[in-house]
């Protein structure tokens, strides 16, 4: 995965949900990510879904489950 199946892949893009801790404002998001752009070489864009539009992916109801389990412990 990664580099070994994209060799001359110059870009990143991330998709994610512009709430909880990955929101688009934290500042150790940002710094964070710039530090993933200088240590890989890539151009890194980020596109945030809109507020709400996870709870319509499939598969990520599918994994919370599963998820909200493990954080029982």
């Amino acid at each position: 995965m990664g580099h070994e199946v994209y060799p001359a892949a110059s870009r990143l893009l991330i998709t994610a949900d512009s709430g909880g801790s990955n929101r688009y404002r934290v500042k150790l998001w940002k710094v964070e990510l710039q530090k993933l752009a200088d240590e890989t070489g890539l151009e890194i864009s980020v596109c945030h879904f809109p507020p709400g539009t996870s709870k319509w992916n499939k598969i990520e109801h599918r994994l919370f489950s599963f998820i909200s389990l493990d954080w029982r412990g």
